[in-house]
């Protein structure tokens, strides 16, 4: 993955179905978010990622829009969820997942920090990444 190597290094996590389990929240009803519970060895890889020395930031990357903005830095903080920047869809934009994310990789990540690693759950995301040249680790089965 090019970028420069004065640049700090991050990881890059999603939310839905990787850092967060939704149970019966749809993935599209964003005022539930607060509902959501940590997926406990997604939580304890972010802390501990966050922790190591060799890494410098943590990047939120999350197919959610804009107006759960609030309710998932909440969420963020009181399940000790380390993050130092969050990047969410619009609230209009329809696009596929990994579409999104593309874009945010392109406009807002690759400009900021060297990417050593993504964790996400949805298949089609994870083939982005992977395509992109990022390693990226799979949280769950995705394929939806």
């Amino acid at each position: 993955m090019p970028s420069a190597p004065e640049l700090p290094t991050c990881w890059i996590f999603d939310m839905d179905g990787t850092l967060a389990l939704m149970g019966g929240r749809s993935p599209y009803d964003m005022g539930r978010v607060s509902e959501d519970q940590p997926h406990s060895p997604v939580v304890q890889l972010a802390q501990a990622l966050a922790a190591h020395p060799g890494v410098d930031r943590m990047v939120i990357a999350s197919g959610r829009n804009e107006r759960a903005r609030r309710g998932t830095e909440t969420w963020l903080v009181f399940h000790g969820i380390p993050f130092d920047a969050l990047y969410m869809r619009p609230d209009d934009d329809q696009r596929r997942d990994d579409v999104v994310k593309e874009e945010i990789l392109d406009r807002e990540i690759l400009t900021r920090y060297r990417v050593l690693g993504v964790v996400d759950d949805r298949q089609q995301v994870v083939d982005m990444w992977r395509r992109r040249g990022l390693t990226c680790l799979q949280a769950a089965p995705g394929d939806f």
